[in-house]
């Protein structure tokens, strides 16, 4: 019995995936890393033009600069407005290769080196394919990376990557809502008192 069990392990071991088995978790793509001062990447995004996300007001987004970037058409770099550091939270790459082909080898790649992912996060018909791998540190730190494919034209068209530092993300959110809970507060009290005004005529 100890000898199977031995043996389960030592096969456990060496079929671990590369995103189990190594230490910590990615955090740069690209040449960008998360967690860096988006003041680094000045060459390669528009900082100065930098505007706060619409859903996530602790956020700015900046736009890359493509031109700096082989096969980007586009993309973003949201980093952290509240805490001060401008560290960089959210990666996003568009790319000029729109096929599906471009996809499938990048999802060959990513299930090579990080084992199969986590969730499926597009819809039932495939008109948007997204698969998005979780990784966790030990120390409570979190990214989550999603590679989708959109046939979709409200959907990011095209092949796309985001990877997200999930835990700088709360943590800019609680800064947030420490500095904002006077006018969260307002915002909370507000109700609807009639749904006629949002049934479309």
């Amino acid at each position: 019995m100890r000898r199977a069990c031995f043996l389960f392990l030592a096969l456990a071991a060496l079929f671990a995936t590369p995103a189990l088995a190594a230490e910590g978790f990615p955090t740069t793509l690209a040449g960008f890393t998360l967690g860096e001062s988006v003041e680094h990447y000045q060459d390669y995004c528009r900082a100065e033009e930098a505007i706060p996300v619409s859903d996530a007001p602790f956020l700015s987004e900046a736009q890359l600069k493509p031109e700096n970037l082989p096969g980007v058409r586009g993309g973003s770099l949201a980093f952290g407005n509240c805490l001060g550091d401008k560290r960089l939270v959210r990666i996003k790459l568009k790319f000029i290769d729109r096929g599906q082909g471009l996809f499938n080898r990048l999802y060959d790649r990513y299930e090579a080196d990080f084992g199969k992912p986590d969730k499926y996060l597009g819809d039932a018909f495939k008109n948007v394919i997204a698969w998005e791998w979780i990784f966790r540190d030990g120390k409570g730190g979190r990214v989550s990376l999603v590679l989708m494919w959109s046939r979709e034209k409200e959907v990011r068209p095209g092949v796309s990557i985001k990877m997200t530092q999930e835990t700088y993300m709360d943590e800019e959110y609680d800064c947030y809502k420490v500095k904002n809970k006077d006018s969260m507060g307002r915002m909370g009290k507000t109700r609807i008192g009639s749904l006629d005004a949002y049934v479309p005529r």
